[in-house]
């Protein structure tokens, strides 16, 4: 029976409604509508809590449009409604009333990847005093071995997606209006005290960043670059809290 529900509430299959206690037809497909209208409905507005920044980018309207459609062609496959949407970023950029919207896919696929960051696993970071001590111990730091959370992402990307993620979370409206969205951008995503951070990079800070993730030590990570700061880096890094060894 719940495989004949499922299907009706996603079709216009009628193969449940032989369950339904209703005297006619119209009575039933009533009944099924209203069921169809709460699950799509609720969907639409769980998409819209999954993909705040694309919501806002698009208007209320068109999004709800774009994701009822979406609804309808993707069942959850999860009761966990957080697990929703994971395919949402390629749907938008098969949508043909998003194209005109080129970065909106990357943008819904930045903040799915957001989301499941925060749900994956915590790892536990080095305090400031800790990370002092490691330096303080030896006498060359270069070959020190900087470790980051495994779930540590760096990615690059043609848009500003950064700068307009992190402006649609702060009270700067004159900060949004003055983002260059085809500016190019490189990104660090990590976890730290429960929720995943995102961070603008140079591709400087990008490149040694990566090299970092890729157990490579301090001498080994650092660009080819005659202004890259290692202070400075190392600087955000410990602010951010992101260290989870040095070796």
């Amino acid at each position: 029976m719940n495989k004949l529900f499922k299907a009706a509430l996603f079709s216009d299959d009628t193969g449940f409604y032989n369950e339904m206690s209703a005297a006619t037809l119209a009575e039933q497909e009533a009944r099924m509508n209203v069921y169809r209208n709460n699950v799509v409905v609720s969907l639409v507005d769980a998409l819209g809590d999954i993909f705040p920044v694309s919501r806002t980018v698009v208007g209320e309207e068109f999004f709800h449009a774009m994701a009822r459609v979406y609804v309808m062609e993707n069942q959850p496959n999860s009761p966990v409604i957080s697990e929703y949407g994971g395919n949402f970023s390629d749907f938008i950029r098969q949508f043909e009333p998003a194209k005109g919207v080129p970065f909106l896919a990357d943008l819904a696929a930045l903040e799915y990847a957001m989301l499941t960051l925060t749900n994956s696993e915590e790892f536990e970071t080095l305090e400031h005093e800790a990370i002092s001590q490691a330096f303080s111990s030896v006498e060359d730091p270069s070959g020190l071995t900087l470790s980051l959370p495994p779930t540590t992402q760096i990615l690059e990307s043609p848009f500003a997606l950064g700068s307009l993620y992190r402006a649609h979370f702060s009270d700067d409206q004159q900060s949004l209006n003055q983002i260059d969205i085809n500016k190019a951008e490189y990104l660090l995503l990590v976890k730290s005290h429960l929720y995943s951070q995102l961070h603008v990079l140079s591709r400087d800070e990008a490149l040694f960043i990566k090299g970092l993730t890729q157990n490579k030590n301090l001498e080994e990570a650092l660009p080819e670059s005659e202004t890259f700061d290692l202070g400075e880096v190392l600087a955000k890094l410990i602010q951010w809290k992101v260290i989870t060894a040095i070796t």
